[in-house]
């Protein structure tokens, strides 16, 4: 068998499913993961997406080639059971497990996770999962974003987006899907999170910038790379613009605070 002891990987649970179920249904499932990991979908996303997808779509094709042959299924049961033995007995009882998501432990065996999204409502609020996906459509020259990660982490939450720096955000809502259209080979596009607490008081994430790029890979990164110069140039006018209130304002301090001292009026009478 190719797989060693030392690498072992529950392909059951990245699969989703029961060593006694039927082919078909092993089959079945190995394509609904497939639909939903697949590396085009993540053809526009950050590299980290896209090599935790490239890991997901390679590990769920290493389960279907296991489980879909009878001969390797039946070798890697018997290795399963040997190395695992309560877990593969739980396994194969008829009683369904709960659909979570898996996660990999150290060993290489894919456990449950125990309700990660869990919140405690003591304590303070942070936002989950800062991402988001989009595909572009040439022939109808509208981009689409999914949002339904971030929104499965953070159900609390609204979403706005905006398409291109200079455009105005959309209105805050629940939606998952959004589709917008678009004029230019480039839109920096924007995602921002609202938390609305049980008291009133809002809480905004920072938002979190994507390059779509359309046609021309070069006039892109060209405009792209205009558009941060533009917002650094404003950034630093505002924090030079605050350090000028706050050295005028500490100098404002100072002079009412030498004006209660009766000994430095001499002093203060020769420097006005």
């Amino acid at each position: 068998m190719a797989q060693s002891t030392s690498s072992f990987k529950n392909y059951y649970e990245v699969l989703r499913v029961r060593p006694y179920d039927s082919p078909e249904l092993i089959r079945a499932s190995f394509l609904a993961q497939m639909k939903r990991w697949h590396p085009d979908r993540f053809h526009n996303s950050d590299a980290d997406l896209r090599r935790t997808a490239d890991q997901r779509a390679k590990l769920l094709n290493e389960a279907r080639e296991y489980l879909l042959d009878a001969a390797r299924k039946s070798e890697y049961d018997a290795l399963f059971a040997a190395r695992f033995p309560r877990r593969f007995e739980k396994l194969s009882t008829r009683e369904r497990p709960k659909s979570r998501e898996p996660v990999i432990t150290p060993e290489g065996l894919a456990e449950p996770a125990a309700a990660p999204y869990a919140r405690n409502p003591y304590e303070p609020f942070t936002f989950r999962w800062m991402d988001f996906a989009c595909r572009i459509r040439p022939r109808t020259g509208r981009v689409i974003f999914n949002l339904s990660h971030f929104l499965d982490r953070n159900p609390d939450c609204e979403v706005r987006l905006r398409l291109a720096h200079n455009m105005e955000w959309t209105a805050f809502s629940r939606r998952r899907i959004y589709a917008a259209q678009y004029h230019s080979d480039v839109a920096l596009v924007e995602m921002q999170g609202r938390y609305v607490s049980a008291n009133g008081r809002v809480k905004f994430s920072k938002p979190v910038r994507k390059t779509v790029i359309v046609t021309k890979f070069a006039a892109a990164m060209q405009e792209r790379e205009r558009i941060l110069a533009q917002q650094r140039a404003q950034c630093n006018r505002m924090a030079a613009m605050k350090i000028v209130v706050a050295v005028i304002g500490g100098a404002c301090l100072c002079l009412n605070f030498c004006r209660q001292f009766d000994f430095l009026n001499p002093l203060l009478l020769i420097l006005t």
